[in-house]
């Protein structure tokens, strides 16, 4: 008798857990029901879109509230232009079209301010239309920099370098103290020790010693520097008015063609002689020339 009244309390402890679990999942499901129909609710807000009219082939209705929007719900700033937007609102409540700048002042009064500082410019360098002219054409009339620069080293190359005016009464200065090996002869022959013959000689030829300083005979432009197998390292100045002067037998030379060199500078130094003045030694080969005509340089 026992164990079967322990059995019965057993069957009715279960029965009364079974009902109890019904009775919690009942609640549950009830609650989650209502708990996601409270979410859809706030997460719609406000919008509910109707299924049943695609069933006749009709387009979605959209049903919204009318709720505010202010402006922090939105995602840009509300004073900003779009691009291809039709109008635009400046900085000052102005609307105008795109492309107006919206800037707050007078455009017929900057036109005239523009026009007037247009007329200055173009008095100013010179021109007399009276305020008419464009501004590029304005502009187009002042030099550039490359022309004011070389304007410039030709205004200060003016005033270093003198005009050459050598003439027939201008003698040259002898560039240093040496004995004369062989005199300047255009109209009969003279030897040269080291070619054992008679000839013409066009120049002067001064006796010097190797590396000693060579200075300008007159003032002079260089004209040309070339290497000559009897006269060596050659340097070639104008004088002006058709007169030019020699130098050979030359090294270390410190000028360069286009240089303008002064009476008594030095520019040089005296060579070792060339094969031609062996037998001579170290010696200045100094000639003076009108129109390519040699002259008697100390004449």
């Amino acid at each position: 008798m026992k164990k079967r009244s322990g059995r019965n309390g057993q069957r009715k402890e279960r029965a009364i857990m079974i009902a109890s679990s019904v009775l919690v999942l009942s609640a549950l499901t009830v609650t989650g029901v209502y708990v996601r129909n409270g979410k859809g609710e706030e997460q719609d807000g406000g919008y509910t879109i109707d299924f049943s009219s695609l069933e006749d082939g009709k387009s979605s209705g959209i049903v919204a509230e009318d709720i505010p929007v202010t402006d922090s719900d939105l995602d840009y700033d509300p004073a900003s232009t779009e691009v291809d937007s039709s109008t635009v609102k400046n900085n000052y409540g102005k609307s105008s079209k795109s492309g107006d700048s919206g800037d707050p002042f007078d455009e017929k009064a900057e036109a005239i301010r523009l026009k007037e500082a247009t007329s200055d410019l173009v008095v100013g360098s010179g021109q007399t239309k009276d305020g008419e002219a464009d501004i590029t054409e304005a502009m187009a009339e002042l030099p550039l920099e490359d022309e004011i620069v070389e304007a410039d080293s030709e205004a200060v190359a003016a005033q270093i370098q003198p005009e050459l005016t050598f003439s027939e009464a201008d003698s040259l200065m002898i560039p240093f103290a040496g004995d004369v090996l062989i005199n300047y002869s255009a109209d009969k022959s003279v030897y040269f020790p080291t070619l054992q013959q008679y000839k013409c000689n066009p120049a002067l030829v001064l006796a010097a010693t190797s590396g000693e300083s060579v200075k300008a005979a007159a003032d002079g432009m260089v004209s040309r520097i070339y290497d000559d197998p009897m006269t060596g390292q050659t340097v070639v100045m104008n004088l002006g008015n058709g007169y030019e002067v020699t130098y050979g037998q030359l090294q270390e030379v410190t000028v360069s063609e286009g240089t303008y060199v002064a009476e008594g500078e030095i520019f040089a130094q005296v060579a070792e002689p060339t094969r031609y003045y062996a037998v001579e030694g170290s010696n200045l080969y100094l000639k003076l020339t009108k129109d390519g005509v040699p002259v008697n340089p100390v004449s």
